[in-house]
């Protein structure tokens, strides 16, 4: 099984790069380029031939041309000889050939095949600079009948001139042409082989860009559709190609912006909800004062609950603007070098009172001297906040916590908050740092009540919100937070920094 999944993960990467769109665009232009090449070579091979057959044409011409001028010589010479006119002789002839009998003076006595006026002249004019044999090009002598026969037509003769003599006095001048086998039009052949080719990859490349594109036109559409309450759409599209890879980013984008999403607007009404009790009770109190008469202890004790509350909304609002603030990176931290053991003892010492009106026990481990570079005042609020966070959840069901501090590889400071309290079951814990998040909503009602009894003090762990500005005071300074709990056995609360490097 495991030799079949590591050949899975093998093969992976390489389906996915035969199926990308890079290869299949080389692919199918590769092809279209053999197939030129191939229809190139088979064109230049079909030419050859054509050429080869062309002028084998051409020499069984010229052999027909001196068969004819023997032939008509003879036929012609008997008709003058006997004094019968040239052009009442019955010759036969292969076609477009023509002929031309002049007397000696240059005058026609015959003409035979498709010759105009102008052909005749330059025949005449021919004959009468003695050329024997020569090429001419000829006027075009008449309309072609087939469809393809104008890249075909040629007007180009094979001219021959030979005198009719009789006892050694020329009576007559035979001129005899057949047409040269035209050479096949490369030129043509190429322009048409290219424009198919051109075709061929247009279409081609069209059609696989059309298939290559259409996920792009499926997310393009999903975007302009999907708004802020519609964010469960996904895409699946199962490719292993680079637009598969958009998708499934897409899908990734829209999972993290509908989590993020659901943050917002449970964060928002989670601080309405906060924000509503004590407004709730702020608003009772003061209808209770102007609606009854009450005495001047009772009104004394109207405004202290006023202020308790006012106080309590006072930390909420500071906390969600700390944490505002930090979400878009306006918080500047003011650093200097600090010892970790002296915030941890002076974190104990502020809440030692605190610990002794719960009836916990709050004690001290080793506490080395270790040097970190970090804001003094927002590390000092970090320990404030995980020891306020352990005690209060301790009262009551445990009796102490305890404090201490190590290092680890000489690169890390780590400060240890333990609790014997009730613990955390593990369902909790990857949600222990989000905004508003509380275990156990009930008991942290009840320790809200108790905890205006007590003096006033800054308590960002009763609005749930303690934890989340401890992770992100840690995180500023390059740290981290980690929790370890175990329902019944308490909690383990580790905070590593980075240290100072030791000359």
């Amino acid at each position: 099984m495991r030799a079949r999944a590591l050949r899975r993960f093998h093969l992976s990467p390489l389906l996915s790069f035969h199926l990308s769109v890079r290869v299949r665009l080389t692919l199918w232009y590769s092809a279209t380029i053999l197939i030129t090449l191939f229809a190139f070579g088979w064109s230049l091979h079909s030419n050859a031939q054509v050429q080869l057959s062309t002028n084998t044409i051409n020499s069984q011409a010229e052999t027909q041309l001196d068969q004819d001028i023997v032939r008509l010589t003879t036929t012609y010479e008997q008709a003058l000889l006997a004094g019968q006119p040239p052009a009442s002789q019955h010759i036969s002839l292969s076609t477009k050939e023509i002929v031309l009998l002049l007397r000696s003076d240059g005058s026609i006595l015959d003409t035979r095949g498709p010759l105009t006026n102008t052909a005749i002249q330059q025949l005449q004019a021919k004959a009468k600079s003695g050329h024997a044999l020569f090429t001419l090009t000829l006027p075009q002598i008449q309309h072609q009948s087939h469809t393809w026969e104008w890249w075909n037509s040629t007007n180009e003769y094979q001219v021959f001139i030979a005198p009719i003599s009789h006892k050694d006095t020329r009576i007559a001048i035979l001129v005899v042409g057949l047409p040269h086998e035209n050479r096949t039009p490369t030129h043509f052949f190429w322009f048409v082989y290219d424009m198919i080719f051109f075709l061929i990859s247009i279409i081609g490349g069209y059609i696989l860009a059309r298939y290559a594109m259409r996920p792009v036109r499926i997310i393009t559409k999903m975007a302009n559709e999907i708004n802020a309450t519609d964010l469960r759409r996904r895409l699946h599209l199962q490719r292993r190609d680079e637009i598969g890879e958009l998708a499934a980013t897409f899908d990734q984008m829209l999972t993290r912006l509908e989590a993020a999403f659901k943050r917002q607007t449970q964060f928002t009404a989670d601080a309405s909800h906060e924000l509503r009790t004590p407004l709730t009770i702020i608003n009772l109190e003061i209808n209770r004062a102007l609606t009854q008469h009450q005495t001047p202890e009772e009104y004394h004790q109207i405004l202290e609950q006023i202020q308790s509350e006012n106080e309590r909304m006072t930390v909420m609002v500071n906390s969600l603007l700390l944490l505002a603030r930090a979400d878009t990176e306006q918080m500047a931290l003011h650093r200097e070098k600090v010892d970790l053991s002296d915030l941890a003892l002076a974190s104990v010492e502020r809440l030692l009172p605190l610990a002794h009106q719960s009836q916990i026990t709050l004690s001290t481990g080793d506490l080395p001297e270790l040097l970190a570079t970090g804001d003094p005042h927002y590390l000092n609020r970090m320990l404030t906040n995980l020891l306020e966070n352990a005690i209060k959840y301790t009262t009551g069901i445990g009796k102490r916590v305890h404090v201490s501090l190590a290092c680890d590889q000489e690169q890390w400071g780590v400060i240890r908050v333990q609790d014997d309290g009730p613990g955390i079951a593990e369902e909790h814990l990857p949600y222990l740092f989000d905004r508003f998040y509380r275990v156990d909503k009930a008991r942290t009602r009840k320790q809200k009540e108790q905890a205006t009894t007590l003096p006033h003090r800054e308590e960002p762990g009763g609005t749930g919100l303690g934890l989340a500005i401890a992770q992100w005071i840690a995180q500023a300074h390059g740290g981290e937070i980690r929790v370890e709990s175990e329902i019944g056995s308490g909690s383990t609360f580790e905070v590593r920094l980075p240290l100072l490097k030791q000359e």
